[in-house]
């Protein structure tokens, strides 16, 4: 099938600058999770697929009956194509509670591909829509909202961004917060290497060394 590839952060900032960051007021957050960049597709005939950002099968992973009855279980325009950009946690982590799950974090194709409207904010808000607007931070170590069992929606936000990335230091499953421009939109049909200015990763430090800034 036909792959829309998601925009992925160009930049890198350390923790201390995020204050300038916030400061500025064009900037909102969500958690960087540690697992794999994916897509999920859901065809106008309710197919359900999920491919990585590179465009191949998840390694060690397919979906299981249940992911695609969650899936179709989200507020969906019958007849509709959607494309959703998530992570799926899968072999990077060891705790049992996160294994398999699916963090959805944008909609890059809702009907039509949201290309140049609407802006970030509008996007996320689209997509909290879809996820029926969920109020519940998943059970266990609350990193995302949940939306049902298996298919969760990561948090935003626009303020007190040192303290979101303070929130979970010890989580393995989060590796800090990526910074997305507000009035940012989708700019680019279907580009494999598709980096962006508007997005920023803000890592925090790693035990082996192999995160950086």
């Amino acid at each position: 099938m036909k792959i829309l590839y998601p925009p992925r952060p160009k930049g890198k900032i350390p923790p201390a600058t995020l204050p300038k960051y916030e400061r500025s007021g064009q900037w909102l957050w969500q958690r960087k999770f540690n697992g794999t960049h994916v897509v999920v597709n859901v065809s106008p005939n309710r197919e359900v697929g999920i491919l990585t950002r590179h465009g191949t099968a998840p390694k060690l992973f397919s979906l299981s009956r249940d992911h695609v009855r969650e899936i179709l279980s989200l507020n969906l325009n019958p007849g509709s194509e959607y494309w959703f950009a998530g992570e799926l946690l899968d072999h990077k982590t060891k705790n049992q509670n996160y294994k398999k799950k699916i963090v959805l974090f944008d909609v890059l194709q809702a009907g039509r591909y949201l290309m140049r409207r609407p802006d970030q904010v509008g996007r996320l808000n689209l997509l909290a829509d879809i996820c029926g607007r969920p109020q519940e931070l998943e059970p266990n170590n609350g990193i995302a909202l949940q939306v049902t069992d298996k298919i969760w929606m990561a948090e935003w936000w626009d303020t007190n961004a040192v303290d979101r990335f303070k929130d979970h230091l010890t989580t393995d499953e989060i590796e800090g917060l990526v910074l997305r421009k507000k009035k940012a939109t989708l700019d680019n049909f279907g580009n494999k290497k598709y980096e962006v200015n508007w997005m920023i990763r803000c890592r925090k430090a790693h035990a082996g060394g192999n995160y950086g800034f």
